[in-house]
Formats: C-alpha cells, sequence, structure tokens
C-alpha cells in the first residue's frame, strides 16, 4: 500500500505511528493551522511536527499532552481515533500479565 502524506489519509494505516501523524495530520489541517502555528503552539520545531505527521520520529508524552491541550481534547481521544485507523490485524497484542 502506497504511504500518503496529507490531510487525505482518512484511509486504514499500517502502524499506529502512522495512524497518529494522520489523524494530527487532519485534525491540524481541520483546524486551519500549519504545521508552524501548531509548532509554535507546542514550543516545538516545525520540522518535528512534521516527522510525527509522517511517522518519523514519535512524540514525547508531554508533546502527546501538549496536543490534546491545542485541541482542546482528551489525550485518549486522540489516541483512539488513530487506533481506530489501525485494522485489528496490524495492532500488537499485548500478552496478558501474570499475576503472582
Amino acid at each position: 500500500m502506497p504511504k500518503h502524506i496529507g490531510a487525505d489519509r482518512k484511509r486504514s494505516s499500517a502502524s499506529l505511528a502512522e495512524a497518529f501523524g494522520a489523524e494530527l495530520t487532519d485534525r491540524r489541517t481541520k483546524a486551519g493551522w500549519s504545521q508552524q502555528a501548531l509548532a509554535e503552539l507546542l514550543g516545538c520545531d516545525v520540522n518535528y511536527i512534521g516527522q510525527i505527521e509522517r511517522a518519523e520520529k514519535s512524540p514525547t508524552l508531554g508533546i502527546l499532552i501538549s496536543i490534546a491541550t491545542a485541541f482542546r481534547i482528551r489525550l485518549s481521544d486522540i489516541l483512539q481515533a488513530a487506533e481506530d485507523r489501525v485494522p485489528e490485524s496490524r495492532l500488537k497484542k499485548v500478552p496478558p500479565t501474570v499475576e503472582g
């Protein structure tokens, strides 16, 4: 499947990182923000935003929290939206914990 970059990525994604990048791109463009505007809101470099959107880098927990705050949503909302873009078969299964 070819990798599409940009806000038209309302499709299933091959990985959660790619799906998060697509979700961030969609939300950012719907808000009317450039990558530069979002970077200024988050206090990070514009190149970092592009790298997150292209799934080249994973955001830190601090950046994830700042993204949720910028969009005035719960962090779990954007993470769930990203997860919903990934087919169930592609999500890595976490083995059940063993209680001792």
